[in-house]
This record gives structure tokens, C-alpha cells and sequence, in this order.
């Protein structure tokens, strides 16, 4: 069979073409490269993660609060005429907290103190009429017993004794008179008195002073605004002391006592960022110097205050727990150092069978000695990375090491 000049075209064309395709098939298969292998990170401390005995504590939520607070009122009414401190000034027991105006509190004490100063006078006006009324009195007493030996003697008339005998009466009522005179004098001075003294304490009622030492938490009141008599004005915290008042279950009464010792921990930090490592060891050890005795009949719940130590780090109305502890239980422990935290999860490097390094999410517990308790997330028997720092570790190989550090150590 003869082939046409055309078809000897098309059967070439074929076998160049199917020459070229494998050709580019077994050079693609003399190109193709080995997988890169991970990087290798130095410097890494290694953990083996093994069941701990640590305290079984009782977490119990609570608000720090100062130890004395007082809502400093008003115990007057009037118009405020000047405010001397703002929120968050420190303050000084009698400092000055704000000023009313008391011109018409001025005005009553005032007259007060004129209406004592008028007693007074009354005063010395009925003792010298007293003084007199006595010595007319003593005189006529003398010249009564003269006439009366007289009289005694029949050398007077009876009309002359009756006569003497009525002066010395006179004389005595007078006296009495005086006396009673003085008296209402006396106690009018003692009323004018008492007026004064309250006018006196009323008008003190215009500046509004610190009750303690402490600093101003809340202030309700603004130049110009008409206060009366019971109108909350500042709140004043004394900061020389501060507690926890936590909230505990009924059950918290069979092991927890007054003059226990727990162990608080503040959210006095910020929360981290980015890839920093957490820093959870805020703890702090508290008192309990009061504990209610019977619950709250709907929330079944009591309160307890617990003592801190002095922190100027400490401010009223921060967030913190207590831990009570009641015996002990196992768990798995890591140092702060080795959560990382990524948005709103934490979670912790752990190195596989092969050395490759993952991040796991992991749900943390309690912290108690400096290590944070991990509730799930890893298990017994995992090596954990101690020192990620900022590191971005996900996907890379951790060096082999002959024994873990817990190994080491044991």
C-alpha cells in the first residue's frame, strides 16, 4: 500500500510530537527535588510533663474593696460654693472636701451668740440685785432680833415690833425674788448657750472635710448645685487597708475559719499581646477576719473578707480570687513561661515522637508555687517546649536531647 505525500506529513507529525512528550516526561523526573527538611531551632529547653501532687484548692471569686469606705453627706442644705478635690485625690482627715455658702448660717450664729452675750448681762443684773436684796435682808434681820429682845423686854410697842416684823419679812421675800430672778438668769444663759453651740456646729456644717485618711473614689457634686441635708457628696476610701471579699459556696464552712491563711490572686496586670508569654504568678497571701456564718438563702453563697498585705498596686473594686485549700490532688504542671498567647487563646509548644514542634490550645486551672495548672491540651508523658519566647516555633524541629529536663531532675 503506497502512502500519499499528505499522510507520510500527519504519520510524521505524530511521532515528533509523541518523541516530545517523553522527552519532557523523563526530564521532569531527572528535575524533581527532594522536600526541604525543618528548620532546626538551638537554645530550646525541653520538659517532660508528669503528674504532680499540688494543693486542692477552692476557687472562690471576689472584688477587692477598701477596708473603711464612707459616702461623706451633706448636713445642711445651701448652694456649693467651691469643690477642692477631683476622683483620686489623696486626702487628709478634716481636709477640706467642698465649701457651702454660709451666710445665713453666719447670720444664725450671730444672733446666737448675741442672744449669750445678752444672758450675760442679765446675769450680772440679777446678782447685783441679789447682792443688794441680801444685804437689805441681813440688815432688817438684825434689826428684827434687836426689837424682838426688845419686845421681850416690853420696851416697844407691839405696833412698833409688827411694824420691824413685816420689813424683815418683806425683806426675805425680796431676797427670794432676787434669787429666783438670778436663776431664770442662769438658765436662760445655759439656753442662749446650748443655741450658740448649735449655731455654732451648724455653721461648721458649710465646709465638708475629710472623715479619714484616704483618697476621694466618686465624687457627686459640682459648684453651684443646691445641696440638702442627707444628699451624698463624695465617696472616701481609707487606703491603708485593703480586702478581698470573696464569695464562697455553704460548703466552704467546714473548712474555712476566721485567721485563716489563703492564698489571693489580683488581676493587677494587662492581659498579653501577640506571642508574649503569659505571666500568671500574681499571687499574694490574705487573712480571713470575717466570715458569715449562714448563707444567703437564694444564691446559697456567703461572704468572707480576707486581709491583704500592703500593695500600692492594690486598688478598690479589682477582680481576684481566693484559694482555699483542703488537701491535695494530682495534676499537670508548667511554668508561666511556657504558655503563649495567640488573640484569645493560650496555648503551649509540645514536641512530637519525630521533634517536630506544635502549638497546642490548651484550658489552664489554677496557679499555685509558680506553675500553672493545664486542664487539657497535653498529656502525661508529653515534652513540652520551656522558653518559646517570641518565637514563631510551629512546624520547626527541636534538637535531640539525651533527657528531658523533668528527666534530669529526677
Amino acid at each position: 500500500m503506497k502512502w500519499t505525500n499528505r499522510e507520510l506529513m500527519i504519520a510524521g507529525v505524530r511521532w515528533i510530537g509523541l518523541a516530545f512528550i517523553v522527552t519532557l516526561l523523563l526530564s521532569c523526573g531527572e528535575t524533581q527535588t527532594k522536600p526541604a527538611q525543618p528548620e532546626v531551632v538551638q537554645g530550646l529547653l525541653l520538659q517532660k510533663i508528669q503528674w504532680k501532687s499540688v494543693p486542692d484548692e477552692l476557687q472562690a471569686p471576689g472584688t477587692v474593696i477598701a477596708s473603711a469606705t464612707a459616702q461623706v453627706a451633706a448636713r445642711t442644705m445651701g448652694t456649693v460654693l467651691l469643690v477642692a478635690v477631683k476622683e483620686g485625690d489623696a486626702v487628709h482627715r478634716g481636709q477640706l472636701l467642698a465649701q457651702l455658702d454660709e451666710r445665713e448660717l453666719a447670720a444664725h450664729r450671730s444672733a446666737a451668740q448675741a442672744g449669750a452675750q445678752a444672758a450675760d448681762a442679765g446675769i450680772n443684773q440679777a446678782q447685783k440685785a441679789m447682792a443688794a436684796a441680801q444685804a437689805q435682808a441681813d440688815v432688817m434681820q438684825k434689826t428684827y432680833d434687836r426689837y424682838t429682845y426688845l419686845q421681850q423686854q416690853k420696851s416697844v410697842s407691839p405696833q412698833e415690833f409688827d411694824e420691824i416684823r413685816a420689813k424683815q419679812q418683806a425683806a426675805q421675800a425680796q431676797l427670794e425674788q432676787a434669787r429666783a430672778v438670778l436663776a431664770q438668769a442662769q438658765a436662760g444663759r445655759e439656753q442662749a448657750g446650748a443655741e450658740a453651740r448649735a449655731a455654732e456646729s451648724v455653721a461648721s456644717y458649710a465646709r465638708i472635710v475629710a472623715p479619714f485618711d484616704g483618697r476621694v473614689l466618686r465624687r457627686m457634686v459640682d459648684p453651684g448645685s443646691l445641696v440638702s441635708p442627707g444628699a451624698p457628696l463624695f465617696v472616701v476610701e481609707d487606703t491603708s487597708r485593703y480586702q478581698l471579699q470573696a464569695t464562697l459556696p455553704t460548703g466552704a464552712l467546714l473548712f474555712v475559719n476566721k485567721g485563716s491563711l489563703v492564698r489571693v490572686e489580683l488581676d493587677l496586670r494587662e492581659e498579653p499581646t501577640g506571642s508574649e508569654s503569659c505571666q500568671c504568678d500574681n499571687s499574694m497571701e490574705g487573712k480571713v477576719v470575717e466570715i458569715e456564718t449562714g448563707a444567703d438563702p437564694a444564691s446559697h453563697t456567703l461572704n468572707a473578707r480576707i486581709d491583704l498585705p500592703h500593695d500600692v498596686t492594690v486598688k478598690s473594686g479589682v477582680f481576684g480570687r481566693a484559694y482555699f485549700a483542703h488537701g491535695e490532688k494530682q495534676a499537670l504542671m508548667v511554668p508561666p513561661q511556657a504558655l503563649v498567647t495567640r488573640g484569645q487563646l493560650r496555648g503551649i509548644y509540645a514536641v512530637d515522637a519525630n521533634g517536630l514542634v506544635h502549638w497546642r490550645v490548651v484550658t489552664l486551672g489554677q496557679s499555685t508555687s509558680g506553675q500553672v495548672e493545664v486542664l487539657s491540651g497535653i498529656a502525661p508523658g508529653d515534652v513540652i517546649v520551656l522558653n518559646p519566647g517570641v518565637q514563631q516555633l510551629d512546624g520547626k524541629k527541636a534538637p535531640q536531647v539525651s533527657a528531658t529536663r523533668e528527666e534530669k531532675h529526677s
